[in-house]
C-alpha cells in the first residue's frame, strides 16, 4: 500500500514539475525582489537566533528559500524559490517543488535555510543529485537552537517564519533544481 502512494506521489510531483515556474525569476525586477527576499530571511533568522551565524560562517554552501507555499486536500503541492550561495558570494538560483497524496489539509508558508557542510553535499545540490537522508529533519528557528543543532549526514535544514494552519501526515517526493548564476538574463 505504502509502495502504491509512494509511485502515485511520483507521478503528482512529476506532473506539478513539468507546469511550475522557472527557476530563475523572468525579470531583472523579479530577481530584485527575491533577493531582497533572501537578504530579510537570513536578517529574520539571525535576529530570532544568533547562534545561528555559525551556519553561515562555517558552511561549505548553503540555500535560502525565503517563501515555500504548502497546500492541499489530499493531493499537496508544495513550490518555493531561493538562491545558492557558495561561502558568500551567490551562485545561483534554485527552486523545490513537492508533491503529496494522503491526509493532508490546509496551506502554510514558510521560509526554508539549507546549509551543506562539505562540497560533496554542496555539488550533490547544485547537480541535481541531492536527497534528503530518511532521517532528516528541520530545525525550528528559535533563540538558541542554532546552537546545539547539528549538521546530519552534511547538511542542517532550518525552517523560519511559518504561517498558515495545516494538518499533513502524508507521504511524498521532494525535488530541487538549481541553474548557476550565469544563466540569468
Amino acid at each position: 500500500m505504502i509502495q502504491k502512494l509512494a509511485i502515485c506521489a511520483s507521478i503528482i510531483l512529476a506532473l506539478f514539475t513539468t507546469v511550475n515556474c522557472s527557476t530563475i525569476p523572468e525579470t531583472k525586477a523579479d530577481r530584485d525582489a527575491l533577493t531582497a527576499s533572501v537578504t530579510a530571511t537570513i536578517a529574520r533568522a539571525k535576529a530570532k537566533d544568533a547562534s545561528l551565524e555559525k551556519f553561515f560562517n562555517e558552511n561549505y554552501g548553503y540555500a535560502i528559500f525565503p517563501e515555500v507555499g504548502n497546500g492541499g486536500v489530499g493531493l499537496a503541492f508544495s513550490y518555493g524559490r531561493g538562491q545558492v550561495f557558495q561561502g558568500d558570494k551567490m551562485s545561483g538560483y534554485c527552486d523545490l517543488s513537492k508533491g503529496t497524496i494522503g491526509l493532508t489539509l490546509g496551506g502554510q508558508t514558510f521560509s526554508e535555510l539549507i546549509f551543506f557542510k562539505d562540497k560533496e553535499k554542496y555539488e550533490g545540490f547544485i547537480n541535481g543529485k541531492f536527497a534528503f537522508a530518511a532521517n532528516a529533519s528541520a530545525v525550528a528557528v528559535a533563540t538558541g537552537v542554532g546552537g546545539s543543532a547539528p549538521y546530519v549526514d552534511g547538511v542542517a535544514i532550518f525552517i523560519t517564519n511559518s504561517s498558515g494552519l495545516m494538518f499533513d501526515a502524508s507521504i511524498g517526493g521532494q525535488q530541487f533544481n538549481f541553474k548557476p548564476l550565469n544563466t540569468a538574463n
